[in-house]
């Protein structure tokens, strides 16, 4: 029964209009499902680590923005499976003038060359990956392209990734 409603929940949230701003928690909400069936799935209680200022917490942002990033942790970061040590974090801060919203996990990271290759594709918009056989890249600019109808064009994803180490999406978002 407890699943049922996790997807339930999922299902009604994603079906709301696209475009719209939520608060964080109402976003973390949507994580917390997500992550609920994942441990359904896999068998493992895997937490996430949010470290969200309270103040922070009630702030907008766009519908569908936390839960594609975490989802790719999962597709991308732990290619061996999760094992005690890895980490997923999500965070909030401002600096000079933007709120950002980051989600950084302690996984395989991305090449110097990945790297470059999804920050030029999100500077032109495009999406990614689109050749048979190869799956991502979609995700990320939906939500960067979002962000930015929402806000505008200074706004949106910026990636940051050390191979071997870690990688940290930050969703960049006008801080008033």
């Amino acid at each position: 029964m407890g699943i049922v409603k996790y997807l339930a929940d999922m299902f009604r949230y994603a079906v709301k209009t696209n475009l719209e701003e939520v608060t964080i928690v109402n976003e973390l909400k949507h994580v917390l499902n997500y992550m609920m069936i994942m441990n359904y799935r896999t068998g493992w209680d895997f937490e996430i680590d949010v470290i969200i200022p309270p103040e922070y917490l009630l702030r907008n942002m766009v519908r569908l923005t936390l839960q594609p990033h975490v989802e790719n942790v999962f597709q991308h970061a732990f290619p061996d499976g999760l094992e005690p040590h890895h980490y997923i974090r999500i965070d909030a801060y401002i600096e000079d003038g933007e709120f950002i919203v980051t989600v950084e996990d302690n996984g395989v990271g991305m090449t110097n060359t990945r790297l470059n290759e999804l920050t030029e594709k999100l500077k032109l918009n495009k999406l990614l990956d689109l050749e048979p056989g190869h799956k991502g890249g979609i995700g990320l600019v939906n939500v960067h392209r979002r962000i930015q109808m929402v806000y505008g064009e200074a706004f949106g994803l910026s990636i940051e990734s050390e191979t071997l180490t870690r990688t940290r999406m930050l969703l960049r978002m006008p801080s008033t």
